[in-house]
């Protein structure tokens, strides 16, 4: 059983992409019913560019020999910490098997933990062709509350053995698979590419501190309740098609969203709404004092670069996102880039980048 199976999804980014509802010079009006602008010019905001590290540049390079790695088949031995051991697996609770405990010709790279504790140590010693019995137990703050804290026995057959060699990182290895002749110029496009990141990254922070500041200083008293249910709507629909996508039940998907029923999950669906809402009105609100406006002509040739960059045809891409996605995201664009310019600077620092996970 796999911690967390589907627990890298992130509810923000799954529930609000793709979010629209009618955007037109009348839902501006609408909108306008419930908000009340406050100062969104003179914002005082700060920009933070992180350092680019030695640490930082050999972490992409070691990702880059470890995708050279070479699989060899091991036949002669048992397994050991760091093998790529391919399993099959019964996990039972009293007897019973329980959902997502099993699987059939599974890759487990010993020292992964991707599996609860013992699992894989419990591996370890063990041939090709034995059936290893596992007596375990899932920690008490586990997300199943069918399985926190429960003793359980999972039956593993090993399959095979194998271990992954990286190549030695050399001038040869990189030229032969790179755009670049050394290891020198390797790492030093790495950190040209990097210190660019972290530049973007520094302007979207400072458009995000911007924005979160004019959005506080706004006062908003209400939405339109029809919207709201149609997005929540959508959204709901959305998500229980993720079972499909994922291979999963319903109610293993509310688990890994942290959801311990559906008035939760509808609960945290509409909160997210809202806040989308939140932030069109108050962009439809000062693109409309401000006189910005989009018309059909920018909203097609958005369109048209979508559609060149995933090789489709415009009307295809424009039937398929909808004219307000477009409408909303070039108003959104022009809005920030006024509050931007309006915006007083009061801090530019650069940090050090710590290497850690997130960053490799």
């Amino acid at each position: 059983m796999k911690k967390q199976r589907l627990g890298a999804i992130i509810l923000t980014g799954a529930l609000m992409l793709g979010l629209t509802s009618c955007g037109t010079a009348s839902t501006t009006s609408a909108y306008k019913k419930y908000v009340t602008l406050g100062d969104y010019k003179k914002i005082e905001y700060t920009k933070t560019v992180q350092e680019v590290t030695d640490a930082d540049v050999q972490s992409q390079v070691d990702s880059f020999v470890r995708g050279l790695a070479e699989k060899t088949e091991i036949t002669d031995r048992a397994v050991q910490d760091g093998d790529i051991v391919n399993i099959d697996y019964v996990g039972t609770k009293d007897g019973v098997a329980f959902d997502g405990g099993t699987a059939k010709g599974f890759d487990l790279t010993i020292g992964s933990h991707m599996f609860i504790d013992g699992f894989e140590e419990g591996l370890i010693g063990h041939n090709i062709g034995e059936e290893v019995s596992l007596d375990l137990k899932f920690p008490e703050e586990y997300k199943s509350e069918e399985l926190a804290g429960a003793a359980v026995n999972f039956a593993v057959t090993i399959n095979s053995i194998s271990e992954s060699k990286e190549p030695e990182l050399t001038d040869d290895l990189v030229k032969d698979n790179t755009d670049y002749s050394t290891i020198a110029d390797y790492k030093q496009s790495i950190k040209d590419k990097l210190i660019e990141q972290n530049e973007e990254n520094a302007e979207t922070g400072a458009d995000a501190d911007i924005f979160s500041q004019v959005l506080a200083n706004a006062t908003i008293s209400g939405y339109d309740e029809e919207e709201v249910k149609k997005l929540v709507d959508d959204k709901f629909e959305e998500f229980k098609g993720y079972t499909q996508q994922y291979q999963c039940t319903y109610e293993e998907l509310l688990e890994a969203f942290g959801f311990k029923s559906e008035d939760e999950l509808m609960e945290g669906i509409t909160e997210y709404v809202k806040k989308y809402l939140d932030e069109k009105m108050v962009v439809y609100c000062i693109a409309d004092a401000e006189g910005i406006k989009v018309t059909s002509e920018d909203i097609k040739a958005a369109a048209q670069a979508d559609a060149d960059l995933y090789g489709a045809k415009m009307e295809e891409v424009l039937k398929f996102n909808g004219e307000d996605y477009y409408e909303f995201k070039l108003l959104s664009d022009q809005v920030k880039a006024l509050l931007r310019e309006n915006a007083v600077l009061v801090d530019s620092t650069e940090e050090k980048a710590e290497t850690t996970e997130a960053a490799e």
